[in-house]
C-alpha cells in the first residue's frame, strides 16, 4: 500500500496543533522531507509540487496566525509566539528543501 501525502504530514500536523517547541516540528519536518525526497528521487517535479502545497498551507497558517495575534488583546502571550514560531520553523524546512531540489 503506497503512502499518501497527507498520511505523512499526520503526525507534524499534531505536533503543530499541539504547539510544540520549534525544534521539534523542524525535526518532524525533516523526516517527511526525507521519505519524500527518497520516495520521489527520479520524479523532481513531484516532489517540488509537494514541497510548494506545503509551504503554502504553512504561510496561510502563519499569516493566520500574524493576524489573531495582532487582534488578540493578549498579543505578547508567549504560548502565541511559541506556536508561530514552529510553524516559521516548519516553514524553514520546507524551503530549505526547495532550495535543495
Amino acid at each position: 500500500m503506497s503512502r499518501t501525502p497527507s498520511a505523512d504530514l499526520a503526525p507534524l500536523i499534531k505536533l503543530l496543533q499541539a504547539g510544540v517547541p520549534p525544534e521539534r516540528a523542524a525535526a518532524e519536518t525533516s523526516r517527511v522531507l526525507a521519505i519524500w525526497t527518497a520516495e520521489l528521487k527520479d520524479h523532481d517535479e513531484q516532489m517540488q509540487e509537494r514541497l510548494s502545497g506545503l509551504a503554502e498551507q504553512i504561510a496561510m497558517g502563519i499569516e493566520e496566525m500574524h493576524e489573531g495575534i495582532a487582534e488578540a488583546s493578549d498579543k505578547g502571550k508567549p504560548t502565541l509566539r511559541r506556536i508561530l514560531a514552529t510553524h516559521e520553523a516548519v516553514l524553514a524546512e520546507v524551503k530549505k528543501a526547495q532550495g535543495a531540489g
